[in-house]
C-alpha cells in the first residue's frame, strides 16, 4: 500500500470514527448546548476532511473550494445558535 492510499484510508477511518461518535453523542443525552457544540465540531472536522482529501480541493484560489469552506464554517455556526436558542427557551 503506498503512501496515498494508506492517507486516504486514515482518513476513511476518522471519519467513521466520527460519525460513530456522532452516533453516540445522540444516544448519552447530554445538555443541549454541549451537544450542539460537539456536533459543529463533528460538522466542520468532517466537511474539511472531505473538501481535503476526497473532493481535490487543495489548491489555491480555488473559488469551490473557498465555497465549500465557507459552507462547513456557516453550517456548524447555525447549530450553534440552534442549540444556543433552544438551551435560552429552557
Amino acid at each position: 500500500m503506498d503512501t496515498q492510499e494508506k492517507r486516504v484510508t486514515l482518513v476513511w477511518l476518522a471519519l467513521v470514527a466520527l460519525t460513530l461518535g456522532s452516533a453516540w453523542l445522540g444516544e448519552e443525552g447530554l445538555p443541549v448546548v454541549a451537544t450542539a457544540l460537539v456536533v459543529a465540531l463533528i460538522v466542520a472536522a468532517k466537511g474539511l476532511l472531505v473538501i481535503r482529501h476526497y473532493m481535490g480541493l487543495v489548491g489555491q484560489g480555488s473559488r469551490l473550494r473557498a465555497a465549500m469552506r465557507m459552507y462547513f464554517v456557516v453550517i456548524p455556526a447555525l447549530i450553534l445558535v440552534a442549540g444556543g436558542a433552544s438551551w435560552l427557551a429552557a
